[in-house]
């Protein structure tokens, strides 16, 4: 499997005035970090690990595509506005 890169950086900004980090990968896919996620989310970062596997939960997957998931990738970010640069990161797709 290829080593995913993040090489574009941004703050997020989804619910007015809660800002995450976000990413764009070499892929073209726009993505968040695990940590930016579950501080928008408002909740421990050990909670949304937990999530990964378990998505969606039986009383949200009438209401949810099959194709949904969540799921954690590692990725080397290689932008130099990142505060993380030359780190692996989490991130969430």
């Amino acid at each position: 499997m290829t080593e995913r890169k993040a090489v574009s950086y941004g703050q997020v900004e989804l619910i007015p005035c809660i800002v995450c980090d976000g990413y764009v990968l070499d892929d073209d896919t726009a993505v968040m970090s695990e940590r930016g996620t579950a501080d928008l989310l408002e909740m421990d970062q050990k909670t949304l690990k937990a999530v990964r596997g378990n998505w969606p939960p039986k009383t949200l997957k009438p209401f949810t595509n099959k194709s949904d998931t969540v799921r954690g990738n590692f990725v080397k970010v290689e932008t130099n506005k990142s505060p993380h640069c030359g780190r692996e990161i989490v991130t969430k797709v």
